[in-house]
């Protein structure tokens, strides 16, 4: 969806150097602003402030006080407050409890299953988590498998699901219990002759989940067009499959669908997984709420330390897991249940311990979706420079964000320049929406902090992700003579 046009386009450069006796510095804001005149900018909104760490000064600002659509800029508010406020060694959990005794490996009651928002609980997960389960000796629930959902409330689609328009996997809803990003997948294969329908498959296989094929097998050679639109049966999904694939397709295709109901499909998952690991389930899934006082504990799941969880997010621009730490970082400081309320008064109270004044910034949700927030880059500024400070979480944060030309979503950006590998970032990208925000490591060994961000531009987005690489690259070659003259005079080290 587009961005709405909220904010008055200037070409008018509001530029600060701290030092004006500094000619690199000099030479470095006549560049930034020469990329800044680029023609592609002509009739967009662009924001950019880079301020040293080393020098604690800004070397350049142009509208960095101007509120922009971050898109996933965004994420790097919500993942500095959670790595602020729960710290780097926060795990999530997901436990198992039953109700009654346990006799010859029969549990003649239910077996109950309650998450804590852990954005993690793949397929590989959760059969270990079962595997646990049926460690401690159940062969056999004459029950059902209770799902408790409770840690969040029952909002799952949050502020700015409503401008979506389909079924992509990236707007997948949320949930204190959630499976696989709450999508499943759709393995499409040719069919055994020509002339006949293709084999599409359902993972995983359980209620709620079923493809209807309308596509068939053509000879080999041919092109493969396949298109496949989701329905929505009560809180289950039914895939359409049309078009067609060669006989020769032998790798298939594999698409991803979002879910509706999280709860019911995580539990159904897991209900699946335990009668593959040789469990009986008499009873269905059902959601309720876990008894604590009257249940003894059985297995508990947990997940990898929260920053590596933020560094598979930051890197790859996670949506989903975004807006279930969200939710956590709302419930661990307010009180179960999350909400998104909740967790955008921990970005907001966090923001405000940082100096930034309240109400001066826009937020609805942690992933940055659609037209929802705004921030300013001299907040986004002030985020990551409080990061890099923190020594305890420094190493955490910066290692979370994607290596120029090297990993993550700026794996194939800034390859064979200055920038590759001295550069590490949070890149944002919605229809009409552009940013990139991070660190750059001089040649004289400064750390300098920057955010870049375009709203309401036209054309395509690696015209804007052209202009920031060269404002990423810029910055990787800029030699303060400051710096260089104190080296200078610095003495030499006594050798010992």
């Amino acid at each position: 969806m587009r961005l709405a046009s909220i904010i008055v386009a200037s070409s008018v450069f509001t530029t600060q150097v701290a030092w004006a006796g500094d000619p690199s510095e000099t030479r470095l804001v006549a560049e930034l602003e020469e990329i800044l005149r680029a023609p592609e900018l002509e009739n967009a909104f662009a924001g950019v402030h880079i301020r040293s760490i080393k020098n604690n000064r800004v070397l350049f600002d142009h509208n960095g006080g101007k509120l922009f659509n971050p898109a996933s800029n965004m994420k790097i508010l919500t993942t500095a407050t959670a790595l602020w406020y729960l710290g780097p060694t926060y795990r999530f959990r997901t436990e198992a409890r039953r109700d009654t005794n346990l006799v010859n490996g029969v549990l003649n009651g239910n077996l109950y299953i309650k998450g804590y928002g852990d954005p993690t609980l793949t397929t590989e997960a959760l059969f270990g988590f079962v595997n646990q389960i049926a460690l401690r000796g159940i062969k056999k629930i004459t029950g059902s498998v209770v799902i408790d959902p409770t840690f969040f409330d029952e909002v799952s689609e949050g502020p700015g699901w409503d401008q979506e328009i389909g079924d992509h996997a990236y707007a997948a809803p949320i949930g204190a219990l959630s499976a696989n990003f709450n999508t499943f997948e759709v393995r499409i294969l040719p069919g055994d002759r020509i002339g006949a329908p293709v084999k599409a498959e359902v993972w995983p296989p359980i209620p709620g989940l079923e493809a209807v094929v309308s596509a068939n097998t053509r000879g080999r050679g041919a092109r493969s067009r396949i298109w496949t639109g989701t329905t929505r049966i009560g809180d289950g999904v039914r895939v359409t499959v049309r078009g067609s694939l060669p006989s020769n397709y032998y790798e298939g295709l594999v698409v991803r669908k979002r879910v509706h109901n999280p709860t019911l499909y995580a539990g159904w998952m897991i209900h699946h997984l335990l009668e593959m690991r040789g469990i009986e389930v008499r009873g269905r899934v059902r959601v309720g709420v876990m008894p604590t006082r009257s249940t003894l504990p059985v297995a508990t799941n947990w997940s990898a330390p929260l920053a590596e969880i933020v560094s598979t997010l930051n890197k790859y621009s996670n949506n989903f897991m975004a807006e279930q730490i969200l939710k956590t970082v709302g419930a661990e400081l307010s009180e179960p249940p999350g909400t998104w309320d909740k967790g955008n008064q921990a970005i907001r109270d966090f923001l405000v311990e940082l100096g930034v004044e309240d109400k001066t910034f826009v937020l609805a949700n942690g992933s940055g979706l659609n037209d929802v927030n705004r921030v300013t880059p001299q907040q986004i500024g002030q985020v990551l420079e409080a990061m890099y400070e923190r020594f305890d979480l420094r190493p955490e944060f910066v290692s979370s964000l994607a290596v120029a030309g090297r990993s993550g979503t700026i794996n194939g950006r800034f390859e064979n320049s200055p920038a590759q590998l001295r550069l590490r970032a949070k890149t944002g990208s919605l229809t009409g929406v552009s940013a990139l925000s991070g660190y750059v490591t001089t040649p004289t060994n400064d750390v300098l902090v920057f955010s870049v961000m375009m709203n309401d531009y036209q054309g395509r987005a690696r015209t804007m992700w052209r202009i920031q690489d060269r404002i990423g690259i810029a910055l990787a070659r800029f030699r303060s003579s400051s710096a260089v003259a104190a080296s200078k005079t610095e003495p030499p080290a006594e050798v010992q």
